[in-house]
């Protein structure tokens, strides 16, 4: 993308570092995750989302207060939270009676929810559990 082929102009040097930060590139930086608990999260759940996030902890943001949504029916505020800490990856951690263990595995584009997929965690080993 050319100086020219920009659709915000820049009017700072500042923002104009930060848009060419954002422009696409030959060779990508990798991907940042955020990692969200859920309103009722079980042990296991909180966990595996930590455990997780040690594993990717330089590229990834892990919130730790509850919050209160469902992303299969509205995806607003898991986009915000994409918006706000520059993230393409998210994982959900839930977990409720008709779900028990829940994590959401999803992607994003241009901070918009690309795909999501549901997974049950049934047999939980965290990392301290291996030698």
């Amino acid at each position: 993308m050319t100086q020219l082929d920009r659709v915000t102009k820049p009017k700072t040097k500042r923002a104009k570092r930060f848009i060419e930060k954002r422009d696409p590139k030959h060779l990508e930086n990798t991907k940042n995750a955020m990692l969200i608990k859920g309103g009722n999260t079980s042990e296991i759940v909180t966990e595996a989302l930590k455990n997780i996030y040690s594993l990717k902890k330089p590229n990834a943001v892990l919130y730790k207060k509850k919050n209160i949504t469902r992303p299969f029916e509205d995806q607003t505020s898991v986009e915000f939270f994409s918006k706000k800490s520059d993230c393409s990856l998210f994982m959900f951690g839930s977990h409720n009676k008709k779900r028990p263990h829940n994590l959401i595995i999803g992607r994003m584009f241009d901070y918009h929810i690309l795909d999501m997929i549901e997974l049950g965690i049934e047999k939980f080993q965290g990392l301290s559990d291996f030698k």
